[in-house]
């Protein structure tokens, strides 16, 4: 018997071998069906941690359906409203159906962006994105802040760009119900002297900030620019110097 079975399934690879082998495209990816506990579909989605391109949205009941997921072990990305999200494992079977039933959404994190550029200068065309997640590419306010999320809680890697500067990628970790305030510092790149060297009148500088005559963004340069109470010392608001005190200095060498 087991030599009969042998023989047909040598006969069928010879055959599948004759007209080109077995297309197992379809086995590839699978399908995950699921329900959440409680969602917003206004907002609410599901993604493959590593392959944000595979997402799906989620029904008015909490239910949804992922489709074209590799075929394997993966971890689904799922946002349920503004505040809630989970990370969950998965097994995908080839050509089949996972099912998961009462996924509870847990309490969401968020990552508070802080991202500068050199010298303090106006950040032009920023932009952020939480790599292997939906938040691909958002944009950054003037002043380099953006906040992300909800995130379900773990660790992420955080991207950084604009204009005129090389990428900056960083690691940050988020636990539930937190706001964490990352800060992204871009390096400067000799490749583009001249945004560096441009100077603060022509990119402008961060909110708070003023624009010196060398092109330098500094915190004041005049009192008036200090809240009430402080002077301008050294570009910096600072409180005035007694009268009749004059400022130490280094001695030359």
């Amino acid at each position: 018997m087991r030599q009969t079975t042998y023989s047909v399934m040598m006969a069928l690879a010879l055959v599948a071998s004759a007209c080109g082998g077995f297309d197992n495209t379809p086995f590839r990816t699978g399908t995950v069906r699921g329900q959440l506990t409680e969602a917003d579909p206004s907002v609410a989605l599901v993604s493959l941690v590593g392959h944000p391109e595979v997402r799906g949205t989620v029904a008015a009941d909490g239910s949804f359906v992922l489709e074209r997921v590799p075929a394997g072990p993966g971890e689904l990305f799922i946002v349920a409203s503004a505040d809630k999200a989970v990370r969950l494992p998965v097994v995908v079977p080839g050509g089949g159906s996972a099912r998961l039933e009462d996924v509870v959404p847990r309490a969401a994190g968020f990552l508070e962006l802080r991202v500068r550029g050199t010298a303090r200068q106006e950040l032009e065309e920023g932009r952020a994105s939480v790599l292997g997640t939906p938040f691909q590419q958002q944009p950054l306010a003037k002043d380099g802040s953006l906040r992300v999320g909800p995130l379900p809680e773990g660790c992420y890697t955080v991207e950084a760009s604009a204009s005129g500067f090389p990428v900056k990628k960083t690691e940050a970790c988020v636990t539930e119900s937190e706001s964490k305030e990352v800060k992204i510092q871009l390096p400067g790149t000799e490749d583009d002297v001249d945004f560096v060297n441009r100077g603060c009148a022509t990119t402008g500088c961060e909110r708070g900030t003023q624009c010196a005559s060398d092109g330098r963004c500094v915190e004041c340069l005049s009192n008036e620019q200090c809240a009430p109470g402080l002077a301008c010392r050294d570009e910096r608001c600072q409180t005035p110097l007694p009268p009749d005190t004059t400022e130490r200095r280094p001695s030359p060498p």
